[in-house]
């Protein structure tokens, strides 16, 4: 029974980990996405530490620029579904505002 619910809470880690790289790739898309090529376009970085178990997501609201901090950042423990769950909030929220904003548009 332990090792079912282990493997069940695993899983479920695992899916909202997935969640907020297809989160950040909704954002970002596939291309270069440095201001110099795609304007005020958003621009997300995704990090993924497996030696401290976190997770980091970057978004520069105006496309990424070197030597310049994001606008927002959301980490989060992967072995924390808490925490996991409140960091896809927070990026489903943020992509939600710029959407609306409409500053997030397809990739030159």
């Amino acid at each position: 029974m332990r090792d079912r619910l282990r493997k069940k809470a695993e899983k479920r880690k695992r899916d909202q980990i997935h969640r907020l790289l297809d989160l950040a790739l909704d954002i970002n898309g596939l291309e270069k996405r440095k201001q110099s090529v795609t304007g005020d376009l958003p621009t997300a970085f995704f990090v993924f530490s497996g030696h401290v178990g976190w997770v980091e997501v970057q978004i520069f609201s105006n496309g990424w620029i070197s030597d310049k901090d994001p606008d927002t950042k959301i980490w989060s423990h992967t072995y924390s579904s808490g925490e996991l769950a409140y960091a896809v909030r927070c990026l489903e929220a943020l992509k939600a505002e710029t959407q609306t904003g409409g500053a997030v548009r397809e990739s030159r």
